[in-house]
Parts: structure tokens; C-alpha cells; sequence
């Protein structure tokens, strides 16, 4: 059966500053071409085949709401002129300081109904070492004025383990957040990316990271506390209200194929998983010029569709069917990986409940020490 695509993601690679942790595809905007971007951006968006299956953009990057209101307009004419179907959830990321009223209200106009905000932390100290460029009360207005437009569905983004961080600190951030009544929280543990400010710092001894244990601890308090609050968790690092999950994320997990459109941008299609040209001139240049992105190709492989169906689904909390990966790979997953799944439930990481494999609570904080054990040779 063809494994239609269903969502559509959408890099903008622009930011009015830069994290010091951050290693993702993203150019300072200042004096970059941006609006020659956003045409080949929607040259782009035009090259896509399929649009009556799609159920979800997300708009990410990067930072989407570095935009001006111009090149926003434009973009989202385009991609809904495209994409003129119901969706099931239209994401956008964005800076809290960025959500200003007149800019909440454009991106409602063209039917964004959930917004995802790189918050981190309420401790200003904490920001500034971060390199953000908000403060914890821009949240504040950020929050009213999209509950303001009718958008309910909210997504905060926190993070622990941070330097000088403790744990009234990271208290005081959840509590703030279940204060706001919104719908979901990502809630992720800093990690250390080489080529980034803050890797210099550490390395140079500048500036000191939680040890091993204090974040484990924090990692257990996150859930503890969010659940505690009404708050379901769904994959390792995600919290929602009951029904408001991440549709368009969970399809990645899910092993959904999706467009991934713009520079850096990686998409699944047709069995292919792709990878746009990072660096902007490239891209620039190959969409004038050729009227398609230059990207790398790789044809999943039986073997990687296996790995792939283990490490994503169990980044789930409900785990890996194994009834469903049976039917589908016409093996069990206790014989191709007997050993694996043997000895991490012996060592109290995975657990077999009903039609189920899944990471125990002791197991979430490992995960990538366990996915990383269902790589076939």
C-alpha cells in the first residue's frame, strides 16, 4: 500500500540572533537575501505533486517569525493557494517577542491553528546565557494575543539541564507554563552540539553544565510535575493535553512520509528520504536555475525501514506494535533483534505490555542509548 504523504515542512533558515546552542540550518538575517529565498521558496512549494492527502504544514526553522509581514504574506498566499484543503493542524514556530498582536492576526488569516514558542526558561540570567533574545514577560503578551485570535492550541517550548539551572529554577518554568492553560509542552534537556557558542564554553570551562544525575533528576521531575498537571505524556520529550498531541510531529514518528521544502530542509517521499542543500546560495542559485532544489538522496533499504520503525516508534510512549511490525516485515521483532530486546528488558529498559514494546520510566531517559542497539549490520 503507497504511503501517501500527509504533511509538508516548510525551513525558514533566517534568525534576528543566534543561541548560543543551536546547530541548526539558520543564518543571521541581516543582509541575507531573504526575499529572493521566499520566491524560491514558493517555486518550490509549487513543485509539490500531491496536496489532497496533506493534513499538516509546519512552518519551522530557523526562526519563521523573523519575517517581515510582507514576506509573510507572500509566502502563505502561495502555500495556501497551493494547500487550499482543511487541514488538520497548521503549525507555526516563533519567538514570543515576535507574536505581536498584527502578527498573530496574519497568520490566523491563512489558517494557522497552532503556534509553537521557543520559551526555554522564565529566568532571565538563563536567556541571556542562552543567547535569546526575549524576556520571561514577552511570554505573557505572546500567550494573550494568540488566545486573543482564537488560536488555543499552544505549544511551549522548556529546557533543563541548563548552566547555572536548579531545580527551583526549572519549577518556576513549569509552574508558569500550567499557569497559561495551554495545550502542549516540549520539554527537552540541553544538548551539547559541537560548532555552537555555548560547546566553546563548556569545552573552554567558561561555563559549567548539571551533571549526569542532576539532569536524570530533572528529567523525572519534568514528568512527575506536567503529568501531575493534567498533562499526557506521549513521546520522550513531549507533554499534551488529552487530544492535542502533535499531529504533524507525530507523523515523523510514525514513519509518515512528508515534503520538506527549503534550504537544510529534509523531506520522505515515495521511499526516499532527501536533504536540501544547507547553504543558502546553493539553493538560491539551484531553484533559479534548475527549478528544484540540489539535495541528497537516500533509497530506505529494507533493513533501514526496520530501524526505522523501532527507534521512531519507540521514542513513543505507546511503543512498537509488534502484532502490526509482524504483518508487516513478516518477522517477529523478538527473533530479528532476540538478543536486543532480551537483554535491555532484563536491564529495565524496555517492557512487553500487551502487543506492545516500550521504554519503561526508567528507559525514557536512555532512549538513545537503546535505539541505538536496533541498528542492523
Amino acid at each position: 500500500m503507497k504511503n501517501t504523504p500527509r504533511g509538508v515542512y516548510i525551513h525558514i533558515p533566517f534568525c534576528k540572533y543566534i543561541c548560543s546552542y543551536c546547530d541548526f540550518n539558520k543564518f543571521f538575517i541581516q543582509r541575507q537575501p531573504v526575499d529572493k529565498y521566499i520566491d524560491c521558496l514558493i517555486k518550490e512549494i509549487e513543485t509539490i505533486e500531491q496536496v489532497s492527502d496533506i493534513e499538516t504544514i509546519y512552518i519551522g526553522g530557523g526562526t519563521p517569525s523573523a519575517l517581515n509581514d510582507e514576506q509573510l504574506h507572500r509566502l502563505l498566499t502561495a502555500l495556501r493557494k497551493k494547500i487550499p484543503g482543511q487541514l488538520r493542524e497548521f503549525t507555526f514556530e516563533a519567538n514570543p517577542e515576535d507574536l505581536v498582536d498584527s502578527r498573530v492576526a496574519l497568520v490566523k488569516e491563512y489558517g494557522v491553528d497552532r503556534i509553537s514558542m521557543g520559551v526555554q526558561t522564565f529566568n532571565n540570567e538563563l536567556l541571556k546565557i542562552l543567547g535569546r533574545g526575549h524576556v520571561a514577560n514577552d511570554v505573557d503578551m505572546a500567550i494573550n494575543n494568540c488566545k486573543k485570535h482564537g488560536i488555543e492550541n499552544i505549544n511551549v517550548d522548556l529546557m533543563f539541564s541548563l548552566p547555572k539551572q536548579t531545580m527551583e529554577d526549572l519549577y518556576d518554568s513549569m509552574k508558569r507554563v500550567v499557569s497559561y492553560d495551554i495545550s502542549h509542552v516540549s520539554c527537552y534537556s540541553l544538548i551539547l552540539e559541537q560548532k555552537t557558542k555555548l560547546y566553546n564554553q563548556v569545552r573552554d570551562k567558561k561555563v559549567v553544565l548539571p551533571s549526569n544525575e542532576t539532569e536524570e533528576q530533572m528529567y523525572n521531575e519534568v514528568i512527575n510535575f506536567l503529568t501531575e498537571n493534567g498533562y499526557e505524556q506521549y513521546e520522550i520529550s513531549n507533554f499534551a493535553c488529552p487530544g492535542h498531541e502533535s499531529i504533524h510531529n507525530s507523523s515523523y514518528w510514525r514513519n509518515i512520509e512528508y515534503y520538506g521544502l527549503g534550504a537544510g530542509a529534509h523531506g520522505y517521499i515515495d521511499g526516499i528520504r532527501y536533504a536540501n542543500q544547507g547553504a543558502l546560495k546553493f539553493y538560491i542559485d539551484s531553484m533559479e536555475e534548475k527549478g528544484h532544489a540540489r539535495r541528497e538522496e537516500n533509497k530506505v533499504t529494507l533493513n533501514e525501514q526496520i530501524e526505522e520503525e523501532m527507534f521512531l516508534g519507540l521514542r513513543l510512549l505507546e511503543g512498537v506494535d509488534l502484532v502490526a511490525f509482524e504483518e508487516k516485515y513478516g518477522k517477529k521483532v523478538q527473533e530479528i533483534f532476540k538478543d536486543v530486546v532480551e537483554r535491555n528488558i532484563s536491564d529495565g529498559y524496555l517492557e512487553i505490555v500487551g502487543n506492545k514494546l516500550r521504554l519503561t520510566r526508567k528507559g525514557l531517559f536512555y532512549g538513545n542509548d537503546v535505539f541505538s542497539e536496533f541498528l542492523l549490520n
